[in-house]
């Protein structure tokens, strides 16, 4: 093989962007996504100071076109997809949601562009892999699906939760052709590398047992794990970074 190709949804925002760059820096060609013009382009040019080939595909995966433009996108550029990395998700409308002010519009919101896209991305590339007979799938869930602080945004907690799920059935579903499916909950996460760092053991009780929070760079390096020969026999897992914050994930 000349080369390995990884589709990353999100790569416009500071977590996609961050795993686009780890797995270019690990020997990957890289598609990178977002719906918003231009968002990529920093991102795009980190892939190509590791020596890698970098397509920008702007669409919303959260629409069935959108996701199989992308896919097709990817095919027509480098003719294969070895891994997807579904990281587009969010909340619609105000975070903190009591369920009884949620509007049919943030919900359906919110479970479109958190669970949707991740279901619309997966079935476009299955195929491909299932073709290949190899491939690696890693959805990126959240610790906000159990806990206390599911109280706290019910739509994102049901979304996110669906993508537990989706990963565990899909993994079964795709180990007959030697595609893994796993998932990454990240806990709290800096929006860049560049945020303020608390110190670690920091007396605060908002932060985690290790005393700090995620930076992209964290969730980016979970994922690199998923997707390399070493984690070859593991799927259907979710693999939490959070400090140990919530532990029994």
């Amino acid at each position: 093989m000349t080369h390995r190709v990884a589709v990353v949804t999100g790569s416009g925002g500071a977590m996609g962007g961050a795993i686009a760059v780890r797995l270019a820096a690990d020997g990957f060609d890289i598609v990178l996504n977002d719906r918003l013009p231009d968002s990529v382009d920093t991102h795009r040019h980190a892939v190509e100071a590791h020596g890698r080939a970098a397509h920008s595909v702007v669409v919303s995966v959260s629409r069935p076109e959108g996701a199989q433009t992308l896919v097709d996108a990817a095919m027509e550029r480098f003719g294969r997809i070895d891994v997807l990395v579904n990281t587009v998700g969010g909340i619609k409308g105000p975070v903190l949601a009591p369920v009884w002010e949620i509007t049919d519009d943030q919900w359906a919101g919110t479970l479109g562009v958190s669970l949707t896209s991740t279901f619309l991305c997966t079935r476009g590339v299955a195929p491909i892999m299932i073709e290949q007979r190899s491939g690696r799938i890693v959805n990126i869930a959240s610790t906000s699906w159990a806990g206390p602080h599911a109280a706290l945004h019910p739509h994102y907690a049901a979304a996110k939760a669906g993508v537990v799920a989706f990963t565990q059935s899909v993994a079964l579903q795709l180990a007959q052709y030697d595609v893994t499916v796993n998932a990454v909950a990240p806990g709290a996460t800096r929006a860049s590398a560049a945020s303020p760092a608390p110190a670690l053991h920091d007396a605060s009780d908002d932060l985690p047992p290790l005393g700090r929070i995620n930076d992209p760079a964290d969730i980016a390096g979970a994922v690199g794990y998923l997707v390399s020969s070493e984690a070859r026999n593991v799927t259907g897992q979710l693999l939490t970074v959070a400090g140990g914050y919530n532990p029994r994930l």
